[in-house]
């Protein structure tokens, strides 16, 4: 009698892990079909997302190098002036 109800016994309690067990399955397949759509996907826009990031990269930069242009050349000239007049003011006389 007793091994009847052992079998029982064990007999529910693999019903109540499978039951736990499913959810977890079923949200696990559908993880794992997502991540293959979520691949696909990127595959395709990928490329197409880091080709207008370059673009927008290489835009910054020349407009970047347009606009400081003049302030450095300035900048340089005037530090160059200003290093010709100490050396010629400074210098003394022997």
């Amino acid at each position: 009698m007793l091994a009847v109800w052992r079998d029982i016994s064990l007999m529910w309690l693999i019903f109540l892990g499978l039951v736990m067990l499913l959810p977890l399955c079923v949200a696990f397949f559908y993880a794992i079909k997502g991540l293959a759509w979520l691949h696909m996907k990127t595959r395709f826009f990928l490329p197409l997302a880091q080709q207008k990031a370059r673009l927008v990269a290489d835009k910054t930069d020349e407009i970047s190098q347009r606009v400081t242009r003049p302030i450095i050349t300035t900048r340089s000239g005037v530090a160059q002036a200003n290093g010709i007049a100490r050396t010629a003011f400074r210098r003394k006389s022997a």
